[in-house]
């Protein structure tokens, strides 16, 4: 059944509602499709019927059939350690720097940094996890396939995870790509943590996801007159976050 959940994953690019309706409608299969499947791609993959799948990531609102990945999978096994961190594409030098510092101290209390690729804040952190060496998991802003290309002249070390749902397709629905990393980002993340960022970063639909999915939400306050969408945040109820310590108390 795993390669039947592969092929169709495949097929389909990761799309969610069309592998389902697969699945459902009994789609045909040849035998011959299936039996070299593995040889199709050039990453590791768990599906949702592994016995590694996390738990906790079966119970979110469409839970992805199959996960390619590159790297430490037994680091989405550790819900309890993982802090997704978010941010925008503008940032001052002090979102920044208060960002760069709330990363270090949650790394000091071993907790693991869950991001997108994003331009801005979020892709510095993630430079700022692999230049470190801090454990972390990316979700992935294409196909695998174009992560595996970019950097087939190396291999993510035993700190890190670089997942995808959609293994072949280059170009991304925008509005799926949206739904998709809300439901990764919430999905393997115990909390979430806005550093700074602008009213045109659109976070509106993850954090209504992280309300309906259950997550601490928390916010570090910005004296920016632009970048300040967290201050509303602390006010719609997200916990005001200073440094690791305000995170780790509450989760």
């Amino acid at each position: 059944m795993e390669k039947v959940l592969l092929y169709f994953s495949l097929k389909y690019n990761g799309n969610w509602d069309k592998i389902y309706s697969a699945l459902e409608n009994k789609e045909k299969i040849l035998h011959s499709q299936l039996e070299d499947i593995e040889n199709n791609i050039d990453c590791d993959f768990i599906t949702i019927l592994n016995p590694l799948y996390p738990s906790y990531l079966k119970t979110t609102h469409k839970p992805p059939f199959v996960i390619f990945y590159k790297g430490n999978i037994e680091l989405i096994t550790k819900y309890n350690k993982n802090i997704s961190v978010i941010g925008g594409k503008e940032f001052s030098d002090q979102g920044l720097k208060n960002t760069y510092k709330i990363i270090k101290e949650l790394n000091e209390e071993k907790r693991i940094i869950v991001t997108y690729q994003n331009a801005g804040i979020n892709d510095a952190i993630i430079d700022l996890c692999k230049e470190e060496n801090y454990e972390s998991i990316v979700v992935l802003s294409n196909s695998m396939k174009s992560y595996l290309d970019l950097t087939k002249n190396s291999s993510p070390t035993n700190n890190k995870l670089y997942i995808s749902e959609n293994y072949n397709s280059c170009e991304i629905d925008k509005i799926l790509y949206s739904e998709y990393v809300n439901r990764l980002i919430c999905g393997l993340s115990k909390g979430l943590l806005f550093t700074q960022y602008s009213f045109s970063d659109s976070y509106f639909s993850l954090v209504n996801y992280a309300i309906n999915e259950g997550k601490e939400i928390f916010a570090m306050p910005s004296n920016d007159k632009k970048l300040n969408e967290t201050n509303k945040l602390i006010k719609m109820g997200a916990k005001f976050t200073e440094n690791a310590k305000d995170i780790v108390n509450e989760i």
